[in-house]
């Protein structure tokens, strides 16, 4: 294998050390985001809950309301029936009051009903409060860790491009312009093994003609497909 070949692949490491240091820079913000919204599953339960529970008191009030309307009328009912003679009449007023007290009977039931509907309500709303605040824990727990590891990042990144300066000193200029362009232009590699005739990043078989020239240390032989560099190894 040539030795530029040699220098190219540690360069290459590094390379794709920095390449992954930087995409992991870009994604602080993406990543922060996506473990922050695993709460917005457990907020909308929350809010949920408590919009049944609002509804279900609301529903006590509007039937305390009715209740005691009907209340007011039976009682209205019978101050009249003290103030008429007629038998006729009182029979009717009668009548009144009995329908009135057997819809204060069903609203009453519906008040009931309410009230068990607030219990419920209740208790899942705590449940959901509670579900919410044991994953805010992990969720900040998880965020204070990446926090930690992406304040870090910035070191490592500078440490490996300090790396990079000295180990692309060593390499042949000529050598190094080609793989800097190629490298740019690839999402993974410049740089591929020849393994049985085939290029290792495209898979393509090669011709015996490129072959016979990766195997010369001091030649530039590139993909007819791809354009990586080629090398075989030791």
């Amino acid at each position: 294998m040539a030795k530029a070949i040699e220098q190219l692949l540690v360069l290459q490491e590094c390379d794709q050390e920095i390449r992954r240091l930087r995409k992991e820079m870009e994604d602080i913000p993406l990543r922060k985001q996506q473990i922050e919204s695993r709460l917005d599953a457990h907020k909308e339960g929350q809010a949920q809950a408590e919009h049944v529970l609002l509804e279900a008191k609301a529903a006590i009030k509007r039937l305390e309301g009715e209740i005691e309307a009907a209340r007011q009328q039976v009682k209205k009912y019978r101050d009249q029936q003290l103030q008429i003679k007629s038998n006729v009449e009182y029979k009717a007023l009668e009548k009144e009051v009995a329908a009135t007290q057997q819809g204060i009977r069903a609203l009453e039931d519906q008040e009931l009903a309410a009230m068990e509907a607030v219990e419920e309500a209740t208790a899942a709303t705590k449940g959901r409060q509670e579900a919410l605040a044991k994953e805010q824990v992990r969720v900040d727990g998880e965020i204070q860790e990446f926090m930690v590891r992406s304040a870090g990042l910035g070191d490592e990144l500078k440490r490996k491009e300090e790396e990079r300066k000295v180990l692309a000193a060593d390499v042949d200029p000529v050598w190094l312009s080609r793989y800097e362009r190629l490298f740019a232009k690839q999402r993974d590699a410049a740089i591929a093994l020849v393994e049985h005739g085939t290029c290792g990043s495209c898979h393509m078989k090669l011709s015996p003609s490129q072959v016979v020239e990766a195997r010369k240390p001091d030649s530039l032989t590139l993909c007819d497909f791809c354009g990586r560099m080629l090398y075989l190894g030791s």
